[in-house]
């Protein structure tokens, strides 16, 4: 599960999707033919490029079976006659819909990894060693407990002890029943058991932080790459901003590294256990 949408990304920066009209194409295969623009792009933003393509015969709407949008490359169910003037209606965008997804992929691991956790909701199994009290803290958020077991020494002590959630955001659950750190005859030596914690971890919806700052880092480290390698022009004759002129990149990245540098101060952290 993604923290955010490639559609995040693009109205954040706003390089939204440009619309090609009645474009002819290029035949590079019976069924096959190329765009003039590429990458092609999710034009409406809902997760599929597949039905923002519409191709034409000789301005009859023909069936498009698949896309390659890197190549911009657009398949046909039937190919047509070679006299047939095959036209195209799609859209573009020089931040393609894959690269987007990448550096989302990327700022989402690479936040994973800053703050020691995973915000989407998620299975985990933890074993507590309680020395003292009641509470066993664990690393994660708490959604829902699936299970608690006591281990001992010499296994089980107790498949199912009665327990509470008295703090689902720092992961706090209360056994009843057990006081580690209690002294009983004949030994006289400090209870200390073993807890076992299988739990929904995270966060029933990912909090706005968290996708604040995959958005951030994602648009950085993709504007970090246009500084690199290209150099978008305002605008590309539909009307539409499409990126930032070579002037503007610079300050661009700096602000966006001070604003992420905030965020990511801000944002939650795994709980640390001594």
């Amino acid at each position: 599960m993604s923290y955010i949408k490639v559609a995040d990304v693009r109205t954040y920066n706003r390089w939204y999707p440009i619309k090609v009209v009645n474009e002819t194409l290029e035949r590079i295969g019976d069924a096959v033919f190329r765009t003039v623009n590429r990458p092609l792009v999710d034009g409406d933003m809902d997760g599929e490029i597949l039905d923002d393509v519409k191709a034409y015969v000789d301005g009859a709407e023909e069936v498009v079976t698949s896309v390659d949008p890197e190549k911009g490359e657009v398949t046909l169910s039937t190919p047509p006659p070679p006299s047939s003037l095959v036209t195209a209606t799609y859209y573009w965008h020089p931040v393609g819909d894959g690269e987007i997804s990448l550096a989302i992929k990327t700022a989402e691991a690479a936040i994973e990894a800053a703050t020691g956790m995973r915000f989407s909701q998620h299975l985990r199994r933890e074993r507590i060693k309680l020395y003292s009290g009641s509470d066993v803290v664990l690393s994660h958020p708490v959604i829902s407990v699936e299970g608690v077991r006591v281990i001992g020494g010499s296994g089980v002590v107790d498949a199912s002890p009665s327990y509470e959630v008295i703090d689902h955001e720092h992961g706090v659950v209360r056994l009843r029943g057990y006081v580690a750190g209690s002294v009983s005859s004949p030994w006289y030596l400090p209870a200390v058991y073993e807890v076992e914690v299988v739990y929904q971890a995270g966060y029933p919806t990912v909090p706005d932080s968290v996708k604040q700052a995959c958005v951030l880092m994602a648009s950085y480290w993709l504007l970090l790459r246009a500084a690199g390698q290209l150099v978008y022009g305002e605008d590309y004759g539909y009307g539409v901003s499409a990126g930032f002129k070579t002037e503007e990149l610079e300050g661009r990245i700096k602000l966006l590294r001070s604003e992420l540098d905030r965020i990511l101060e801000a944002l939650p952290k795994r709980v640390e256990r001594g």
